[in-house]
């Protein structure tokens, strides 16, 4: 029986052990990315913290409405002088205690309703400032994830002109031996792979950068670690993105439009609330006194009123405030306006930019075929001797150039359509795991 259990657990150890391998080896996804940044960005911890603070903000509020109880006590000393007539007085000493119990409830108070109302929408503004932050967060990090990725896969470009050059080289060096080629073609294949590994150099440190990039923004530690590429098919469904009316989700959806709206319903909220000090306001009162001194012979008292507060004149503050809230309702109206026409200017760019860059891939990818075709005539040209060696490599250099430009295209294209979802205010985990179970599959 202990042999069984042994094995049990061993197998299961083993089992554990060879998922955390596998998980390792299949490296840092798209979605692993977005998920670390909403986790650990400290500007969305921070931004949680508000909301919480909000949300005790309306406890708060309506602690104004609620009953307001107060015990107080008391003991001291003191000493006091009566004159009977001009000739005659005494000095004596009093000790005395008093106790008291009042109660303070509002029966009507405009302006205490309304700062309940107010605390509401500022509880609902700080969800959306959380929501969208949460979307900029989250797409910070796509950013960074595809810009690693385009700058990895365009070193694997160099990397593989590089290996061309190099047995280039060594064919001309051959052809030199047996008096095929020249000095200066050797010259100019030499002088290309160094351009070439230059070039690949700096491309290595600028990918080291932008891991860098993505662990601050993620706080994923990317020593050792491979980004899992997304599909370079993605951009093929560009068409099926652009069919939907974008302007009319982002009008309903927008991060930023909708914090534009909640800091104007927020507006109108503190407006009503400090109309509401013109209002007069009616209190239930009651308290009960129990008074030990000498000086008075009322020793115990309970009170029960009900108390009518009218408010005549605070030497204009009121209207003042009231006028000041309406300016910056104003002011918020102006502000949402502004908004949203630069949501339709982004959402516009941004359709626009997703069209032309399928446009460009669709011919890039055709230039690809072309210059391919044009490397193979070349190099056939070259070995039957009617092609020089600079024909051989300004053909194997539009045909690196133009494949970088597909791979930065494309990468740009994906970085595109989820620009369009994080302005329109639709990007979500989801959509992430989308992408990253396309790439697996």
């Amino acid at each position: 029986m202990k042999l069984l259990t042994i094995l049990a657990c061993g197998c299961v150890l083993f089992s554990n052990a060879t998922t955390a391998l596998a998980q390792e080896q299949a490296g840092v996804t798209l979605a692993d990315v977005y998920q670390s940044a909403l986790e650990k960005n400290f500007g969305l911890q921070s931004q949680k913290y508000s909301y919480q603070a909000q949300k005790e903000g309306v406890r708060e509020a309506w602690a104004g409405v609620l009953p307001q109880v107060e015990a107080t006590a008391s003991y001291g000393t003191s000493e006091y002088t009566r004159d009977f007539d001009l000739q005659s007085s005494i000095t004596d000493r009093d000790q005395h205690t008093r106790y008291d119990v009042r109660l303070n409830q509002v029966v009507y108070s405009e302006r205490a309703f309304e700062a309940i109302s107010r605390a509401k929408v500022a509880e609902e503004l700080a969800q959306e400032e959380l929501d969208a932050l949460s979307i900029d967060i989250g797409y910070a990090a796509i950013e960074a994830f595809l810009r690693a990725q385009s700058i990895n896969a365009e070193k694997a470009i160099v990397q593989d002109e590089l290996v061309s050059y190099e047995r280039r080289l060594e064919q001309i060096q051959s052809m030199r031996e047996r008096g095929f080629a020249s000095k200066a073609d050797a010259l100019d294949a030499k002088a290309m792979l160094d351009e070439t590994q230059a070039e690949l150099t700096g491309l290595i440190h600028t990918h080291r950068a932008a891991l860098k990039n993505l662990e601050a923004v993620t706080g994923l530690n990317m020593l050792d670690k491979q980004l899992v590429p997304l599909p370079s098919s993605l951009w093929e469904r560009t068409p099926l993105i652009l069919e939907a009316d974008w302007q009319d989700v982002a009008r309903s959806m927008a991060g930023k439009i909708q914090r534009a709206k909640g800091e104007l319903k927020l507006a109108s909220a503190a407006r009503e609330m400090e109309k509401g000090a013109h209002w007069p306001e009616l209190y239930l009162n009651a308290s009960y006194t129990n008074n030990d001194t000498f000086a008075t012979n009322l020793r115990e008292e309970t009170r029960v009123e009900l108390q009518l507060r009218l408010p005549l004149y605070k030497g204009g503050g009121t209207s003042s405030r009231v006028r000041q809230a309406r300016q910056k309702e104003y002011a918020a109206e102006y502000s949402l306006r502004d908004t949203e026409n630069n949501v339709r200017v982004e959402i516009a760019r941004i359709t626009e930019s997703l069209l032309g860059s399928y446009s460009r891939i669709r011919a890039l990818t055709t230039a690809e075929k072309s210059a391919l075709a044009a490397v193979d005539a070349s190099e056939q040209g070259f070995r039957g001797g009617v092609r020089s060696l600079s024909d051989v490599f300004d053909s194997r250099t539009r045909l690196s150039g133009i494949r970088r430009n597909l791979v930065n295209e494309v990468h740009q294209n994906h970085m595109l359509q989820f620009e369009l979802h994080q302005m329109a205010g639709t990007l979500t985990m989801e959509q992430v795991r989308g992408a990253n179970r396309a790439s697996i599959n």
